[in-house]
């Protein structure tokens, strides 16, 4: 595992780059944590070690915490210009929980080829989603307040922006743009936080190719589940996106 420091307009930020066994220059994926996720959760470091092994390296990063979708959709940017100039122009995207959404808009974009995009526990609505994880404090913000949320027991400090830098996007209309890149959304069925619905509604706005794994019995959270959905994102990879030879 190599550190990183990747520059965007305003300051830097932190990559752990996992190389293929066959070398710096191989497909990549790039992985974007959840709001209050960790470049260290949600499986990454098997899926690193799943594949390194089969020719694909691995890029996982920190967004600055706590910010709104359009900076972390500008964060997806500096890392993807990055990647093109100093590593290779082969890369997917995956994403989770709110970390879809800036990959799925960054995408949708065409600011960057985007080989492939991967879509873990993806809102395909941020209103209704944040509405339901902040109850009253969503109110709070959407008449001007700031407020402070709490997240395993760390504060989380919002303001108004915050919410109404949703208005800027459509997530629905945006997973229609992408096609003909594959797209790969994974979510649990019993999803307190973005009900699995929201999984099927991007399935079905999204053009081929496509492809759903619902996973029984799983919740929000992918940490200590690797086992679930590694070999899947492995084969998805490796099949359709960065096919052989590698």
């Amino acid at each position: 595992m190599e550190i990183l420091t990747i520059p965007t307009a305003t300051h830097p930020l932190t990559a752990f780059f996992h190389p293929a066994a066959s070398g710096r220059r191989r497909p990549l994926l790039v992985v974007c944590h959840g709001f209050c996720g960790s470049a260290e959760g949600g499986g990454a470091l098997d899926l690193a070690a799943s594949l390194q092994k089969q020719g694909v390296s691995l890029l996982r990063f920190r967004f600055t915490p706590h910010r709104c979708l359009s900076q972390q959709v500008a964060e997806i940017g500096a890392v993807m210009d990055f990647c093109h100039t100093e590593l290779t122009s082969d890369v997917a995207l995956l994403g989770r929980s709110m970390g879809a959404a800036a990959a799925l808009i960054f995408a949708a974009s065409g600011a960057r080829k985007v080989s492939g995009l991967c879509l873990m526990a993806a809102p395909a609505d941020l209103p209704s989603t944040f509405r339901g994880i902040l109850g009253a404090d969503y109110e709070r913000l959407a008449t001007g307040h700031s407020i402070t949320a709490y997240h395993a027991g760390e504060p989380v400090h919002l303001d108004s922006d915050f919410i109404r830098d949703f208005d800027r996007y459509d997530l629905l209309w945006a997973v229609r743009q992408i096609s003909p890149t594959p797209v790969f959304l994974i979510h649990g069925l019993d999803d307190d936080t973005v009900p699995v619905e929201h999984g099927r509604q991007l399935f079905a706005a999204a053009g081929e190719p496509k492809q759903l794994l619902l996973l029984p019995n799983h919740g929000h959270s992918f940490t200590g589940c690797s086992e679930r959905f590694v070999s899947n994102i492995t084969e998805w990879l490796t099949r359709q996106i960065f096919p052989a030879p590698l």
